[in-house]
């Protein structure tokens, strides 16, 4: 004896699918409102409407700038290497650390414009965190080319800065 005859299930069926349509359907939708900025600011007090203007565009990095930053980005990438040779060195730290780097590579990107003279302070940020990542996960090979590319972005970030 059947429990669920034939029509019934097809239906059952049909309706499970069509509900795993829906949501993979509104995932983009999902995605794009969390990617949406709002501006929770004060508006203008001259205007009684929000304006949607564009910003004008942040002035570009300077040579003092980019030496600042590729010396904090050494110094932190060397008291991660401090870290390492230490006994003490414990997740927590190696976590703060990387927070550290990826602070740092998030500010790098105002140097990321390809084709800027300081486009491998960027590079440079990108690498060490990415070599510290490596660290984490022991991935030694994965450390060393990060590690290697970092250096000579280090290199060429301070070559640039000193130039300019």
């Amino acid at each position: 004896m059947r429990l669920i005859n034939q029509p019934v299930r097809n239906e059952w069926m049909k309706r499970i699918c069509l509900a795993g349509l829906l949501a993979c359907a509104a995932l983009p939708a999902i995605g794009e409102e969390k990617l949406r900025i709002i501006d929770l600011g004060e508006p203008d007090p001259t205007t009684n409407q929000i304006t949607s203007e564009p910003k004008p565009p942040a002035t570009a990095p300077t040579a003092r700038q980019a030496l600042a930053f590729i010396e904090r980005l050494r110094s932190t990438v060397e008291k991660g290497m401090e870290q390492l040779r230490s006994p003490q060195a414990d997740p927590t730290l190696k976590r703060r650390q990387a927070q550290a780097l990826a602070a740092l590579e998030d500010e790098a990107q105002r140097f990321g414009v390809l084709f800027t003279p300081f486009h491998k302070c960027n590079e440079a940020a990108i690498d060490a965190a990415s070599a510290w990542q490596g660290l984490i996960a022991n991935d030694a090979k994965r450390f060393d080319n990060a590690f290697d590319s970092y250096a000579k972005a280090e290199t060429e970030c301070r070559e640039a800065a000193d130039q300019g």
